[in-house]
């Protein structure tokens, strides 16, 4: 019976040992099951966040390159309105400087017509003066037709040629003649620059 005992104790340790055993291999699995798992969704998860990386340093570039793009935009058409507004200034300069004195005269001669009854030729204030007997002599016939000089405080340079009754005139100043000039040659200016 001694014997019985041992082998049925030998059956039962054996037993509870390969239960053991068997739990220990289950316990050990489960164990790299969720192991693997975890690895699995670390994984996944780097690759969400290196793919998120680069869709946020993608879109930075292209943030920063827009950027960059309407800098160069913004300095262009700064430049550019700069070069204009000089060569405006220029311009207007160039035209003032040439409305004066007997070039003024040659001018009103040009823009004259015919008829000069009604009509009165505005002037700057300090050509009036000065260039009054030249003009007397000049226009002696169309003066005597009623044609009348006046002096103009808004005039710096040029003339204007308005109805006596104000119905209408012919602005011929610096500053209208380099506004009518300048969007022809700013085509110019712009094929410059």
């Amino acid at each position: 019976m001694e014997q019985q005992i041992q082998d049925l104790i030998a059956s039962i340790r054996k037993e509870g040992i390969d239960s053991a055993r068997a739990e220990a291999d289950r316990i050990i699995q489960e164990a790299k099951d969720k192991a693997d798992a975890i690895v699995r969704e670390a994984e996944k998860e780097r690759d969400k966040m290196v793919a998120d990386a680069e869709k946020s340093i993608a879109l930075e570039k292209s943030s920063s390159e827009a950027a960059i793009r309407q800098a160069a935009r913004d300095v262009s058409l700064s430049l550019k309105k700069s070069i204009e507004d000089e060569y405006s200034k220029i311009l207007s300069a160039a035209l003032s400087k040439e409305m004066h004195g007997s070039n003024l005269i040659e001018l009103v001669k040009a823009v004259l017509s015919s008829d000069v009854s009604g009509k009165a030729v505005e002037l700057p204030a300090e050509d009036v003066n000065a260039l009054a007997s030249e003009l007397s002599k000049t226009f002696a016939s169309e003066i005597a037709s009623g044609l009348e000089f006046r002096p103009s405080q808004s005039l710096q340079s040029g003339f204007r040629i308005t109805e006596k009754d104000g119905s209408g005139y012919i602005d011929v100043s610096a500053e209208k003649c380099q506004e009518l000039l300048f969007p022809y040659l700013s085509d110019a200016l712009k094929s410059i620059l």
